[in-house]
């Protein structure tokens, strides 16, 4: 069964997500025919009402709400993501900020913000949103377009509210988080580590003090597409359009003799 075909059970059937995994298991995981079967058992094939916020989705909030105000703040969003077995410094942690569509790290979360977001995602309890990010995490691992996504949403996201680009030590620490080679497991893009300290070794040397947001995403693509040295030697071409900082590592790599 394949995460990306309970997704789309659920946005067109508007049903749960248990439900979506129990006809897609009946009909051993074809999509087309779990639909057929849903359509053929509830309510003569139509969905007659729109699924309202589950009441444990209040209830949650109010788990991790402040006490001085109708918001999740810092102190709860800890919380919350220890109670869902996760780490503050973890890319699924990222992914569950952006399904609330959080735009910084210290903004708080509104109840309607946490409730329709999650809502939105047929979750109704803690165990739902577990399981949702299961099911993120996989996609991280094999949906390169999904894993750009985050990783391009998070330069917003960890942005200074008075800054207008990322400071070199920031972006390093989080290249390392999304590109860490000796986690055990992959990515859908995983650059090797000697690429990613050559990176933010020349960065340091060159006293780059800030990342802007082209470079940050550009960078996503080179790494794609070069992400060992060995495919810098080889495949690199001087007439694509990088931006100059990625020009000037290359020759860095030149002149170290690497290439």
């Amino acid at each position: 069964m394949r995460n990306n075909d309970v997704d789309e059970f659920i946005a067109l059937t508007k049903s749960t997500r248990q439900l979506a995994r129990e006809f897609l298991a009946n009909n051993n995981g074809a999509l087309e025919y779990a639909l057929n079967d849903f359509y053929d058992t509830c309510h003569g094939g139509f969905v007659t009402e729109i699924r309202p916020p589950a009441p444990k989705l209040n209830k949650l909030f109010d788990r991790y709400r402040s006490e001085k105000a109708d918001s999740i703040c810092t102190d709860g969003l800890v919380r919350f993501v220890c109670d869902l077995g996760l780490q503050l410094e973890d890319p699924v942690t990222l992914c569950m900020v952006h399904i609330m569509k959080c735009t910084g790290l210290h903004d708080s979360i509104s109840r309607d913000q946490f409730v329709h977001n999650w809502h939105d995602q047929m979750c109704n309890d803690l165990a739902d949103i577990k399981d949702k990010l299961q099911e993120q995490e996989s996609k991280l691992r094999t949906d390169s377009e999904y894993f750009e996504t985050i990783y391009n949403y998070t330069y917003g996201l960890i942005l200074e509210s008075d800054h207008k680009q990322l400071t070199v030590e920031v972006a390093a620490e989080y290249w390392k988080l999304f590109f860490d080679d000796s986690k055990g497991y992959r990515y859908a893009v995983q650059p090797s580590n000697q690429l990613i300290e050559l990176w933010s070794a020349y960065l340091l040397d060159q006293d780059v003090l800030r990342i802007s947001r082209d470079a940050w995403r550009m960078f996503f693509k080179f790494v794609r597409k070069y992400p060992t040295i060995q495919a810098v030697k080889d495949n690199y071409n001087e007439l694509d359009a990088w931006p100059l900082l990625i020009d000037e590592f290359y020759e860095h790599l030149d002149d170290l003799g690497l290439l």
